[in-house]
């Protein structure tokens, strides 16, 4: 196998981590989660429409119904997703969507009959493990941390299911045609957001000037954030896509990807003063090195996708 298909989901793992600590800081500065929603999956949209300049299949019924379902899916796990980083901390959030690692190793399994090594399913428990431990947090605010765990849990396995049925389907359109119709779709169901951040702004003008410009002066604070997070987003959509996309391998990809739990992590303890709500109260040692010590268990079950694919 190519070090391509390892080196993609490793760079978007890296990449979905920054920019969770960059939508976390913009939801934090005042951005809504409507807009966190419209302008992410509008930036994903666009880029990935590059990808019709690649040669393909013609269109046809059979070829854009299958991209569409998979991007229903895909936008039901984005709103899951910024639901569960603007209710609990990065460095909880992030390692729980991690979860699905076990939920595509189950998927591919039962929904299409994917036989995997058992290294896979080792990694694949391994990798659980790591999040659990991640996860776990013996204080602070349990109804929000349950809050988050719901959402965390909920986005993992759509879009575990997403990437399973990308593994069967993105073959039989082809990967220039699939992608492109796919996050197109979730940019034109992103539109829904448009009438509710319409009624918003009104709303601000109908309460006079100087909320209106309190308002705006929030959003256009949590803007650059904003973009960055919704840029950083898509580039490592594009990667993770790729590397299921091209080399067929959901599961070994996930557990790569997986590694977005330790850079959360470090992110979160090195910079989490960026990420809008860091503290020593609110992060202590002990907190830090467990969460440290579960994204060890996660380099081991990474290790062992490459003593199998090596």
């Amino acid at each position: 196998m190519s070090p391509v298909a390892l080196i993609l989901p490793l760079g978007a793992g890296f990449g979905y981590a920054f920019g969770a600590i960059a939508i976390k800081r913009a939801l934090s500065a005042g951005a809504s989660g409507a807009w966190v929603n419209l302008l992410c999956n509008t930036v994903m949209a666009v880029l990935f429409q590059a990808l019709w300049l690649l040669p393909g299949h013609p269109l046809a019924l059979g070829i854009i119904l299958p991209p569409v379902v998979c991007g229903v899916l895909f936008f039901l796990g984005q709103i899951f997703t910024f639901r569960a980083i603007y209710t609990g901390d990065v460095s909880v959030a992030t390692p729980l969507l991690g979860s699905k690692v076990l939920l595509v190793a189950l998927f591919s399994f039962f929904l299409i009959g994917k036989n995997l090594p058992h290294a896979i399913w080792l990694a694949s428990l391994m990798a659980s493990l790591g999040i659990a431990l991640i996860s776990y947090s013996p204080a602070g605010n349990h109804a929000r941390l349950l809050e988050a765990v719901a959402w965390s849990l909920a986005a993992a396995a759509v879009f575990a299911l997403t990437d399973v049925l990308l593994q069967r389907w993105v073959p039989l359109v082809g990967y220039s045609r699939f992608a492109p119709l796919m996050f197109g779709s979730v940019g034109l169901f992103s539109l829904v957001y448009v009438p509710r951040l319409m009624s918003s702004r009104a709303s601000f003008s109908g309460g006079g000037t100087l909320s209106f410009l309190v308002a705006g002066s929030s959003f256009f604070t949590s803007l650059p954030w904003l973009l960055f997070g919704a840029l950083l987003l898509a580039v490592q959509a594009l990667a993770i896509f790729s590397s299921i996309g091209l080399f067929g391998s959901a599961t070994m990809s996930n557990i790569l990807y997986g590694s977005r739990c330790l850079w959360s992590v470090l992110l979160v303890w090195g910079l989490g003063a960026m990420a809008g709500n860091f503290s020593p109260d609110r992060h202590p040692r002990g907190v830090m090195f467990r969460r440290l010590m579960g994204a060890l268990l996660l380099f081991v079950a990474m290790a062992l996708v490459l003593e199998e694919h090596f």
